[in-house]
């Protein structure tokens, strides 16, 4: 992986475990995923950055008998106010964890 694409992938890593103290999860899980930036990023390279920095940190793999639902929402928004927001909810009930 590219320099800049590891340094990103160490920052998003960091503010996980900063904010998350649990154990991972075991699922099922739906992952819900909230972007608001310039939009340059692909859907799919969004949920894969998330998807290699939580693995093994907010769920316990991230096959899909783990995570068998995922959405991904997006909202222009200029690079100063780029923020992520994501929510994991276990399907055996509606309450949201993170």
């Amino acid at each position: 992986m590219p320099a800049d694409y590891r340094k990103k992938q160490a920052e998003m890593i960091r503010q996980i475990k900063e904010q998350w103290d649990r154990p991972p999860l075991e699922g099922p899980i739906r992952l819900e995923i909230d972007v608001r930036g310039e939009g340059r990023a692909d859907a799919d390279n969004i949920v894969g950055a998330l998807m290699d920095a939580a693995n093994k940190l907010l769920w316990v793999d991230d096959r899909v008998s783990i995570i068998p639902e995922i959405q991904v929402r997006w909202q222009r928004a200029p690079k100063s106010d780029s923020l992520w927001v994501i929510r994991l909810i276990p399907l055996d009930c509606q309450e949201t964890l993170l």
